[in-house]
């Protein structure tokens, strides 16, 4: 008997949210239906939310009906630890108006089963909860000793790790403080790093320390990569007022990373990066023998929407 997973998404940007997930599935013709803030799949990957940035609770399918009698009808007699989720606000008081007929003959507690009770698009989704965003190491990875304006939080960090589909090792040519590596080894990812920046790179080290995890750090730039063979790069390239290369010179410089990129990269490896919205790489991506898997943007403060770019060398 197939087993039918589903996942609870992050609301900001659900796009980027199902992006994340078919990355994580590693399949991009695997069936996936959605309602509003969850997604249905096929397979048993219901803890699909541990190694996520972007899906807050997965689990197995139970159920999916309008009818809170036959929610009810499945976890009458039992014992539940319940996880109440409306999408949308304005159903809030409609949930309030069902909970009673839900839970009418059922034990709530936090010593019995963990089990998602989501109402959206009309219908309620009973789930059991196998997997659940890992807040905790996000919120710790915060606190790494060394920082600066514009770095990358551990969410999108970990988000682009995730969109770049590792298979082994992680590359990331512009290293900064080492945001992108941190969330590459939590992961479990051999991590690569490199910078121009003799300063970041120590920066990187000490960060990397400070949670106890290693990466190999090179003294090398983003355009001319020391590199073969590499499966996943994931970066956060120069952009906004921080950094020191404008106009035309920062155009040349993504220019000949992508080139760089390109023949680090194996057939079928994928190039992950962030950079701002008001750039357009697509062409040049093309002509350096990428294909665009996807084009996301991503709010950041009032000054700065990102584009995250996805791209996959032919």
């Amino acid at each position: 008997m197939k087993t039918t997973s589903y996942a609870v998404l992050k609301g900001n940007n659900y796009f980027l949210s199902l992006a994340e997930l078919r990355a994580l599935l590693n399949d991009d013709n695997a069936e996936i239906n959605y309602f509003t803030g969850v997604a249905i799949f096929e397979g048993n990957k219901g803890d699909i939310a541990n190694r996520s940035a972007r899906i807050k609770r997965s689990g197995e399918l139970v159920y999916i009906s309008d009818d809170p009698k036959k929610i009810n009808e499945m976890l009458r007699g039992g014992c539940f630890w319940i996880k109440e989720d409306v999408i949308m606000g304005s159903q809030k008081d409609k949930l309030n108006a069902i909970n009673y007929e839900i839970k009418r003959g059922v034990k709530v507690s936090k010593e019995c089963e963990k089990i998602d009770i989501i109402l959206t698009d009309g219908v309620i989704i009973l789930g059991k909860i196998k997997g659940q965003i890992d807040s905790k190491s996000l919120h710790e990875h915060e606190k790494k000793p060394f920082s600066q304006s514009g770095t990358m939080n551990p969410e999108t960090s970990r988000l682009l790790v995730n969109l770049s589909r590792p298979k082994k090792e992680v590359l990331d040519p512009f290293v900064g403080t080492g945001s992108i590596l941190i969330e590459a080894r939590w992961l479990n990812y051999e991590c690569i790093g490199s910078d121009l920046d003799k300063a970041m790179l120590q920066k990187t080290k000490i960060n990397l320390n400070y949670f106890n995890y290693y990466c190999s750090l090179l003294f090398s730039s983003a355009t001319n990569l020391p590199f073969r063979q590499i499966t996943s790069i994931a970066t956060d390239p120069p952009y906004g007022r921080s950094t020191k290369n404008k106009g035309a010179e920062l155009t040349q410089l993504y220019e000949e990373f992508f080139s760089s990129a390109s023949e680090t990269l194996t057939k079928g490896g994928f190039l992950v990066f962030a950079t701002d919205s008001r750039f357009n790489f697509i062409d040049k991506l093309k002509e350096n023998s990428f294909i665009i898997k996807g084009l996301h943007y991503l709010y950041s403060h009032k000054s700065l929407t990102r584009a995250i770019y996805v791209v996959q060398k032919k």
